[in-house]
């Protein structure tokens, strides 16, 4: 049981890798310009939410 349950996991892993490819230049641009506007975009709101929290409360 704990055999067949480690193989469906390895073969479920090996599937990945095999479909996975490396991005090209042009999708990691992409994908790296997403990631900074949505640590941005968070950051922003935290900040505004924690600017709002210490005005209230002073």
């Amino acid at each position: 049981m704990v055999t067949s349950k480690l193989k469906e996991y390895w073969n479920a892993w090996r599937r990945i890798l095999v479909l996975s490819r490396r991005p090209d230049e042009e999708e990691f641009m992409l994908l790296t310009k997403l990631n900074f506007l949505g640590f941005t975009l968070v950051g922003g709101i935290a900040y505004i939410i924690h600017l709002v929290y210490v005005l209230l409360t002073s």
